[in-house]
C-alpha cells in the first residue's frame, strides 16, 4: 500500500503562488526567486511517498537518499506532531512522508498486522461504553450497567451527550 501527502496540497500550493505574484509583480528582478518555494513544494507532493508491503517499508524522499527497510530491522513507529517517524533496531528514525496517526488502520492492513492499529482497538474497546463526567470532572467511560450502579450508590456522574456531528457536548 503507498501513502502519500495529500495531492490537494498542490491545488493550495497554486493559489498561494497566484496570491505570490501579485506581490512579485511589483518587483519581479528581485522577488521573483521567491517562486522556488512553492515548486520545490509541489515536486515534494508528487515525490514523496511511504509504501508499506510484505518485505517492510520503503520510504521516497525528494532531496534525502530513498530507504528500504526490512520488517526485522524496524522497532517501532511513533507520532511527533502530525508527522509519523519509523524507528529501527539500530536507533536511526525516518520520517514518513504521507503517513500520519489516522493511517494506523491502513499501515495495520498492509504491515499485516506487524503495525498495531490502535485506533480501531480503542474504538472497539468502547463499544457500549458511555461517557461520563465524575465529581472532580474527570471524563471516564462506563458500561450502562456500571453508570445506573453508581448513580444507585448515590455517586454524581453526569452523562455526557454527543451533538450530532459526534462532538462531546454537556
Amino acid at each position: 500500500m503507498t501513502f502519500t501527502p495529500d495531492r490537494t496540497h498542490v491545488l493550495a500550493a497554486v493559489l498561494m503562488t497566484g496570491i505570490a505574484l501579485i506581490g512579485i509583480s511589483w518587483a519581479p528582478l528581485k522577488l521573483g526567486w521567491l517562486l522556488i518555494f512553492p515548486i520545490i513544494f509541489i515536486a515534494w507532493v508528487l515525490t514523496a511517498k511511504t509504501v508499506v508491503d510484505d518485505r517492510g517499508i520503503t520510504v521516497s524522499y525528494l532531496f534525502k537518499k530513498n530507504v528500504s527497510l526490512p520488517w526485522d530491522q524496524l522497532r517501532g513507529i511513533g507520532f511527533e506532531g502530525s508527522s509519523a517517524k519509523i524507528a529501527t533496531v539500530d536507533g536511526k528514525e525516518y520520517a514518513l512522508p504521507g503517513v500520519t496517526f489516522n493511517s494506523l488502520p491502513d499501515l495495520a492492513e498492509a504491515s499485516s498486522g506487524r503495525i498495531t492499529d490502535v485506533i480501531t482497538q480503542a474504538s472497539e474497546a468502547a463499544d457500549g461504553m458511555m461517557e461520563v463526567t465524575d465529581q472532580h470532572g474527570d471524563s471516564i467511560l462506563v458500561t450502562p450497567e456500571e453508570y445506573e450502579e453508581r448513580t444507585a450508590a448515590g455517586e454524581k456522574l453526569s452523562r455526557v451527550r454527543k451533538d450530532a456531528r459526534g462532538d462531546s457536548a454537556q
